[in-house]
């Protein structure tokens, strides 16, 4: 039996997370032993994040070997705490090039994942001499499927946005888009799903941006949803659109897509391995921008500046082209049933084949 490290987070509200419960539980149910690992702190300690699956619970009985493949699967800056004995770091960004501490611990592995063919371009041009592989992410199938078209709304186009509050995801330039594509009184409505738990005040900035002479916008704010509740909010959009400045990967997005939504996002980063104009609307750029970030893995980095002319336009022919919408939501269904977990899973298994390191009690 093959046996892998997987040190990473598992409980905490992070992308990292999320995927990492999904990951393992694909690879061991594709017969692999492999052993989560808590990535700060001891096992015990994540559950302040809540509770733990039992399926990880479950896997954490294993004994934690040091004498077998490691992957460390979160920032670039952690690669250090590898201690497997094939090292590999599994991270992405959302900019144009990696800080130069994340270069040098990557090059510090035997080799380097990342989930695009994007982000591996970026990982080489920044530095990194260890091989890169493309290993991508997923989305639950079983959860973001296509449903029964909406009966709330119907004389409205509801166009949705899901993100942590940030310049990054450009909420700027949605709601200027916004604003200039639709009157007041327009017949439609646009719904922000926006987790913010940093000082600062998202509803007052949005009011501030927008003034009085607006088409309804709904915001809901700190809400956590299970994963099923996420499925019926997708599903009760006619579109979803995110203009961001960058992405690793772009979980909403793809899950959208999985739900048979429409999807207008940035032709840029991590979107461009699942999205093109067949299933969705991808948003030209005008260029790339600095991050404008001081500090931290965005320093010193530039991004995506979407086109606001062009999400006009996009944001236009949505409302006006429903047909042509709702056919590009149903191909965007089909594209996404090509990047399940078990795919994700398969790619990582296949890989470790190719290391030729199999470990046997």
């Amino acid at each position: 039996m093959t046996h892998l490290v997987w040190h990473s987070t598992f409980a905490s509200p992070t992308g990292y997370s999320s995927s990492s419960r999904a990951i393992v539980a694909e690879l061991a149910a594709m017969g692999l032993a492999v052993r989560p690992l808590y990535l700060f702190d001891s096992d015990e300690a994540e559950r302040m994040y809540g509770a733990i699956p039992p399926h990880i619970q479950t896997l954490q009985q294993l004994p934690i070997r040091l004498d077998v493949p490691q992957v460390v699967y979160g920032r670039g800056e952690l690669f250090c705490k590898n201690s497997g004995a094939y090292r590999i770091g599994f991270t992405m960004l959302e900019t144009d090039r990696l800080p130069a501490h994340w270069v040098a611990q990557a090059n510090l592995m035997d080799e380097v994942w990342t989930p695009t063919a994007w982000g591996r371009a970026v990982f080489l041009a920044s530095g990194v001499t260890r091989p890169v592989y493309t290993i991508p992410l997923g989305v639950d199938l079983t959860i973001f499927t296509p449903g029964p078209s909406r009966q709330e709304l119907t004389d409205r186009t509801v166009f949705l946005s899901v993100f942590e509050w940030s310049r990054r995801k450009g909420w700027d330039v949605l709601l200027r888009a916004y604003q200039a594509a639709f009157t007041p009184t327009a017949p439609v409505v646009l719904v922000l799903k926006i987790d913010h738990r940093a000082p600062g005040n998202p509803l007052r900035e949005i009011a501030t941006l927008l003034g009085d002479q607006v088409p309804p916008v709904a915001v809901l704010y700190n809400q956590t949803f299970c994963p099923t509740r996420m499925a019926e909010l997708y599903r009760s959009a006619d579109c979803f659109v995110l203009p961001t400045r960058g992405e690793g990967w772009g979980m909403p997005i793809l899950e959208a897509m999985a739900c048979g939504v429409p999807v207008i996002a940035t032709a840029w980063s991590g979107p461009t391995a699942f999205l093109d104009d067949t299933c969705g609307y991808p948003l030209p750029i005008s260029g790339l921008a600095p991050t404008g970030v001081p500090t931290g893995p965005y320093a010193q980095a530039y991004w995506a500046e979407p086109d606001l002319e062009a999400l006009v336009e996009l944001l236009r022919r949505v409302h006006t082209q429903r047909d042509e919408a709702r056919r590009r939501g149903e191909q965007a269904a089909l594209r996404a049933r090509q990047w399940s977990w078990t795919h994700s899973a398969q790619t990582i298994l296949n890989r470790l084949r190719v290391i030729g390191v199999s470990f046997v009690d």
